[in-house]
């Protein structure tokens, strides 16, 4: 009998190398929980496959400022890194550090990585692996950082143990202190924030080793060695801070002008970027300094050049506590003014105006001129002179002065009017007319108010048939009232009044011709009871008994 010899395929060697390798890995990791090979699969061809490749477990839930840095950021137990090795086929494993600072690597080995920055791991790992897989390209990533446990003592609100991250700041550790709890309101935030340093915080590693954390500084400058990242066993020690003799305050045309905690070796520059530096509008050249000696009887001021120190061109300029820096602003007259226009004209909206020159008529012809349908009689312009955020201020002021107790009231709602809106007293028949008398000069944020036509007069109150009216010129508040039927039994026919539709004014029919879209109001005879007017009979008849006992007397002493 001839045996056949056996034929072995490339695909079957490729089997049995992979199988092979499994076997070699298998020991390894039973010891390493989070070890894990790359799963293959075979297309058609029976060429691997590589299903799922790298796919790392990312942790949720947890924002990321920027891209961890190699160079800065320490490896530390619990942190989980991707050791990949491309070679054919390819391996890659997720390894946890381990309690005791190492990580163990399938078919390489234990590496200790403890108090190493991920760069040097990187090189560590390297190094090792390449003993064993000399033409692979191996590399380190981190997949997870860690949570670590640090703690937070001094002038904050809750002092204890909190659970982080190793990417997260100083900083983050100090606003989980002063989170409030169920029992705590935001005015304990409040105390604690108004007393706490956030200059001279104090972040104490386990080895010993100290550093100062500035968290004004930066977020003027980015700077990760005034907010560094977490490690665990660190302490942050938050001192109580002195807001009125550990300051200095920067003012005028900065970003971010105020007052700021003072720290040893603060200097202009520092105290510029801690302001977000200049405004567009800023004299740089000449900012003021303002020192007091120690017993605050004397004030030293200095000009400098704040830019060529900047540049680095002058010396800077160191401060003391108590300082304060003042940055004054060039001459800019450049300003959003404008004003609005609304009702009827053709082009209702914002319109850009000059300084204190432009004309109202201007605006108007900005806007297109009024259309067939305004009412130019009832046409208004507003303005208002006083600040919003001064409205109280001014109320308290118009108030002080010797009111009578009837006037109260009148000018209290005068008051009211003028500090919302200003009427300017302008007429726009006479204006549209050509009468330069009342083409005014507007100002910024002007309202300029055409209301439309409507033809007609509101006769309203005691009357048969209350309404609109078409509106007749020239004719009569009696006209009016005998085209809605005239009074009612109950009409005070005596108080009639005329309401003008621009000025809402109250005015008698005598005083004033009825013009388009007034209004006419009758009010109505009061109820009184029976006891009133017997009150006024009692009232008389006492009266006339004065004047009858007054009577008496003289003609008695007369006589």
């Amino acid at each position: 009998m001839v045996m056949k010899s056996a034929t072995v395929s490339p695909i079957g060697i490729r089997c049995a190398a992979a199988a092979l390798l499994i076997l070699v890995a298998i020991p390894w990791s039973i010891n390493i929980a989070s070890a894990q090979t790359t799963s293959l699969s075979r297309d058609g061809e029976g060429v691997p496959q590589l299903k799922n490749f790298l796919v790392p477990n990312q942790q949720e839930g947890i924002a990321h400022e920027s891209i961890v840095d190699p160079a800065r950021y320490f490896v530390g137990p619990s942190d989980i890194i991707a050791v990949n090795i491309w070679m054919s086929p390819p391996l890659s494993f997720n390894l946890t550090v381990t309690p005791e600072g190492t990580l163990i690597i399938p078919t390489v080995g234990e590496i200790r990585v403890i108090d190493l920055t991920l760069e040097e791991t990187k090189e560590l790992v390297l190094t090792g692996a390449r003993k064993k897989y000399l033409s692979a390209e191996i590399t380190t990533t981190l997949v997870k950082p860690r949570p670590i446990i640090v703690m937070v003592t001094g002038t904050v609100l809750n002092p204890g143990l909190y659970t982080l991250t190793s990417i997260d700041r100083a900083h983050r550790a100090i606003e989980e202190a002063n989170r409030p709890t169920r029992l705590q309101t935001n005015e304990n935030v409040e105390k604690f924030l108004r007393e706490m340093s956030t200059r001279n915080v104090v972040l104490k590693h386990r080895n010993g080793s100290m550093e100062r954390i500035d968290i004004a500084k930066f977020l003027a400058s980015k700077d990760d060695r005034w907010n560094p990242f977490l490690r665990e066993g660190d302490m942050i020690i938050v001192p109580r801070m002195n807001k009125r003799k550990n300051v200095f305050g920067v003012y005028g045309e900065v970003n971010t002008p105020g007052r700021f905690e003072f720290v040893e070796g603060d200097s202009l520059t520092d105290a510029l970027q801690i302001g977000q530096g200049f405004t567009r509008i800023a004299l740089r050249d000449s900012v003021d300094i303002s020192s007091l000696d120690e017993d605050g009887t004397h004030l030293r001021v200095l000009t400098v050049d704040a830019e060529r120190i900047l540049a680095g061109e002058n010396e800077n300029i160191p401060l003391q506590p108590g300082d304060r820096i003042l940055v004054r602003s060039r001459k800019e007259m450049r300003e959003d003014y404008r004003v609005r226009v609304e009702g009827e004209v053709l082009f209702p909206g914002y319109y850009p105006i000059t300084k204190n020159q432009s004309r109202l008529s201007e605006v108007i012809r900005q806007a297109g001129g009024v259309t067939e349908f305004a009412a130019l009689k009832a046409a208004v312009l507003y303005r208002r002179s006083v600040d919003p955020a001064e409205v109280i201020t001014e109320r308290l002021l118009s108030l002080r002065g010797g009111i009578s107790a009837e006037d109260s009231a009148d000018y209290y709602v005068e008051t009211e009017l003028r500090l919302r809106q200003e009427r300017v007293n302008v007429d726009f028949a006479r204006l549209m007319a050509g009468d330069s008398t009342q083409d005014v000069v507007v100002r910024d944020d002007d309202i300029i108010t055409v209301p439309s036509n409507r033809g007609t007069i509101y006769v309203f109150g005691q009357l048969v048939s209350p309404g609109h009216v078409p509106y007749v010129p020239g004719q009569s508040v009696e006209y009016y009232v005998g085209m809605v039927g005239g009074f009612t039994d109950r009409a005070r026919r005596d108080d009639v009044r005329v309401i003008k539709t621009g000025t809402k004014q109250w005015l008698l029919p005598t005083e004033t011709v009825v013009e388009e879209g007034d209004y006419i109001w009758v009010p109505k005879e009061p109820d009184r009871p029976f006891s009133y007017y017997m009150t006024i009979a009692s009232q008389t008849a006492s009266v006339l008994a004065v004047i009858l006992g007054i009577g008496v007397v003289i003609t008695q002493i007369s006589n």
